[in-house]
């Protein structure tokens, strides 16, 4: 969850994503990305090389892998070897998917030159890669996306209630499904005509505890971050 590993989601929001057009993917910029300053690579250096082998393949693979694919390119242990992750967001269509995965990797690159730790969440998907050591399987809790819903009128403690509710819930399901994600729906003060959806994702490389521990913190931090929307997101 999470840089890149988890997502929780109230309501449904409108797509950021920009679509890549052309014969050639256009690079996707993300919004705030998190680049990482000391021992930069150089062009032509083995860290550059390796780190454009396993962003050239991430795209096709996760395509073929659900939507998920974690890997790395270069001699295991050594420091130009490079650990790289994408996945897809579950409240996105495949189309919005396919354009992401294609688009992402050129775009960070672009927006971090020269980073060798770096990741990236977008609307559509997110994309993290780093040098030794491994950052697979352990959730990184740190928020780099967040989309807010138009608001309408509600009582704030009743709408409180019934998300906290769903997502507490969610964060167990989500947890437990070999897919690492869940959504559902519960009623708004007990009307069935005024549903809150909810949605819960984590990447498929944490086992059960990290993706709890993960969304047990970003489900914590939506009251603070949503104090008066009725709907958002965030992705990490």
């Amino acid at each position: 969850m999470a840089s890149r590993r988890a997502l929780v989601l109230l309501a449904v929001v409108a797509s950021l994503c920009r679509a890549a057009v052309g014969q050639r993917a256009k690079p996707l910029l993300p919004g705030g990305p998190s680049c990482s300053t000391a021992d930069n690579y150089t062009d032509g250096s083995p860290y550059k090389k390796n780190l454009d082998e396993l962003l050239a393949g991430l795209p096709a693979a996760a395509g073929g892998n659900g939507w998920f694919y974690n890997g790395t390119a270069g001699a295991p242990g050594t420091a130009d070897q490079v650990f790289g992750l994408i996945m897809c967001y579950a409240d996105r269509n495949a189309t919005q998917c396919r354009e992401c995965l294609a688009g992402a990797p050129a775009g960070i690159t672009t927006a971090c030159p020269g980073s060798r730790n770096v990741r990236a969440a977008y609307d559509a998907c997110v994309l993290r890669y780093s040098p030794p050591p491994s950052f697979f399987s352990t959730a990184d809790l740190a928020v780099n996306f967040q989309v807010r819903a138009i608001a309408f009128a509600v009582d704030p403690d009743k709408m409180l209630n019934a998300w906290l509710t769903l997502m507490t819930d969610l964060t167990g399901r989500a947890a437990s499904s070999p897919s690492r994600v869940a959504n559902a729906t519960t009623p708004y003060d007990g009307d069935p005509a005024m549903l809150v959806y909810g949605l819960a994702q984590c990447t498929r490389d944490l086992n059960a505890t990290e993706c709890t521990r993960c969304l047990v913190s970003m489900v914590g931090q939506l009251r603070r971050r949503f104090t008066n929307e009725t709907g958002g997101a965030i992705k990490a």
